[in-house]
């Protein structure tokens, strides 16, 4: 009786401690994998991958506050459009892209406010989603004081991070249902030039 009862407390104990999920570690969105780092056996190779894996590479993460709640989740290419003067996520279609200008090309490492103009010195930037996807051009951009985005300088990498970003709709077609704010994210690396 007495071993059958150490048996079952030790099933139980095995069971509750299984079911526990795993701690976050940090807040980061990729399951890209990271990196082999090889600077003990071969100290003169570079690391190839940037925080968390990313190599002009991120995520963004967005949802409409309407009644279908339309989503919008890319994983693709983060880079530096001179053209433009700002950081791009687009899509392999090119239809939908997040466009962050920090008013300069090498954003000083720290925490900017998503503001309505981008101003290097005040250390803000404007931020903003368009999708031509469905065959009309639905935007949503920053005003002042719509969150924050973190810079950091991470092995030559420029790292940018933001998490619940507030957007308002400014698309020409952003009408009935799309005429509502948006809540955006993103995270990904540029790779030192």
């Amino acid at each position: 009786m007495k071993r059958s009862l150490v048996l079952a407390a030790s099933l139980l104990a095995c069971a509750l401690t299984h079911a526990q999920p795993a701690p976050a570690a940090g807040d980061t969105w990729s399951n890209v994998p990271p990196a082999s780092d090889d600077r003990f056996t071969n100290p003169k190779s570079k690391l190839y991958a940037g925080p968390n894996g990313w190599h002009n590479f991120g995520e963004v993460r967005a949802e409409v506050a309407n009644a279908a709640k339309t989503r919008y989740a890319f994983k693709t290419g983060l880079n530096y459009l001179v053209t433009s003067k700002s950081y791009v996520f687009a899509t392999n279609s090119q239809t939908q892209l997040v466009e962050v200008d920090f008013g300069t090309e090498r954003p000083a490492p720290g925490t900017y406010e998503v503001a309505a103009k981008p101003d290097p010195a005040q250390k803000k930037a404007l931020v903003s989603l368009t999708d031509a996807s469905g065959g009309k051009l639905l935007g949503w951009q920053s005003a002042d004081k719509a969150g924050t985005v973190t810079v950091a300088n991470i092995n030559g990498y420029l790292y940018f991070t933001a998490r619940n970003l507030r957007l308002a709709p400014v698309g020409m077609s952003n009408k009935g249902d799309f005429k509502q704010p948006m809540s955006l994210g993103f995270e990904g690396a540029v790779a030192p030039q």
